[in-house]
């Protein structure tokens, strides 16, 4: 899927450098001034349960090229990043639909669910699952918004991830006592190995 817009997720665990120096801060505008092709939109934020691990998300209209992420292969971005993290960075590239997910980032509070599909899963049904659980969002208070794709990348070709935009976590946690969100969750559950769930406070870096 060459021509398939794709979101980048890269997953920065951050040492104190990170909160220090103005190192991230400054490799974000290298990105955001840089003439890459097919480079549309950049939002971060911090996890709100994990402070300590920041999101990075840059939308792109077609499939970054090559198996590294742009800032792992552009000097300059790679150096003020590396002074910041104590780990390499782990990256996703996700299909998501709709395409943007400005609506989910435009939330206070953008929740980010990343889940392992069991390999005996039909992917048919999962599909249908996925949809009908974010369609009893929509009309709910609070949500702004929602978005799911799989991950193309063959290192993650089994994780979907899917994402909703909420006004507050309040929100959210309201809807999970509803019971449409009961009834489209555990089919949800049951096509999964395991789910990662954190919120962000997006910031808006494109401008």
């Amino acid at each position: 899927m060459p021509n398939t817009p794709i979101t980048e997720i890269i997953t920065l665990t951050s040492n104190i450098a990170m909160k220090t120096t103005s190192n991230f801060q400054e490799a974000v505008e290298l990105l955001r001034q840089s003439t890459f092709e097919g480079l549309q939109r950049i939002y971060w934020g911090d996890r709100v349960q994990q402070p300590g691990i920041r999101q990075l998300f840059i939308d792109w209209a077609r499939r970054p090229q090559g198996s590294e992420s742009i800032v792992a292969t552009t000097a300059q971005i790679k150096e003020k990043l590396d002074a910041v993290v104590d780990s390499p960075p782990t990256r996703r590239l996700v299909a998501f639909n709709p395409f943007p997910t400005t609506k989910c980032f435009a939330a206070p509070f953008t929740e980010l669910i990343i889940s392992t599909v069991k390999p005996e899963t039909n992917l048919n049904e999962f599909n249908k699952i996925v949809d009908a659980s974010l369609e009893v969002c929509h009309d709910f208070e609070g949500c702004y918004g929602t978005a799911w794709g799989y991950v193309v990348d063959p290192e993650g070709a089994n994780e979907v991830v899917l994402m909703l935009g909420w006004e507050s976590p309040e929100h959210h946690v309201a809807f999970m006592k509803t019971e449409p969100a009961r009834i489209t969750t555990a089919p949800y559950v049951e096509g999964v190995e395991n789910s990662t769930v954190f919120y962000v406070q997006a910031q808006d870096a494109s401008k």
